[in-house]
């Protein structure tokens, strides 16, 4: 286990285990600088502006304002995951625990909430409002964990190179 969770509750960590800490923090700032282009691309030449946070600031900032008046907020969460261990029995699994809390927050403020999985080759997009989800326990030792299970039918693949297309498409209709 090599995440942020391994460096706040076990008092001893490998060297290993932080080298890929870090590495998936970098995988993690590739994603986002990828996911920033697509946005830019996706938005060119229809005249619209964008703000773009973390969704933690988001629901903060939702919860200050008691609401999202006058802004239009739309939610993404960016995975970056290896193929052969995202997919088990032709459904993408993803935390969880985390899938609950943003869905829970879509529903409440009545936004759309994408999830964005970067599988290398393709994206996997789905929002998480409208999509059949299941949860349950999986894995093994340290990768044992709450995982909120999607089936592949119902989430939309993107070739990497169309993702601003796609983006484009399901933010503004056009």
């Amino acid at each position: 286990m090599a995440s942020r969770t391994a460096f706040v509750y076990q008092d001893v960590l490998s060297v290993e285990d932080a080298f890929t800490y870090f590495k998936r923090l970098m995988q993690d700032a590739e994603n986002r600088v990828h996911f920033s282009r697509a946005l830019q691309k996706a938005r060119k030449g229809l005249g619209v502006h964008m703000y773009v946070t973390d969704i933690d600031s988001l629901i903060v900032q939702y919860l200050q304002r008691n609401g999202v008046k006058g802004f239009r907020f739309t939610g993404f969460e960016l995975k970056n995951m290896n193929p052969r261990s995202a997919v088990v029995n032709r459904m993408i699994k993803v935390n969880g625990k985390q899938y609950k809390g943003h869905r829970m927050f879509a529903l409440k403020a009545g936004i759309d909430f994408y999830y964005l999985v970067n599988l290398g080759r393709e994206f996997l997009v789905w929002n998480v409002v409208n999509t059949p989800v299941s949860f349950d326990w999986h894995g093994h030792g340290p990768a044992h964990d709450y995982y909120a299970f999607v089936h592949l039918d119902d989430v939309i693949r993107v070739p990497a190179q169309d993702l601003p297309e796609t983006l484009r498409i399901l933010l503004w209709g056009r």
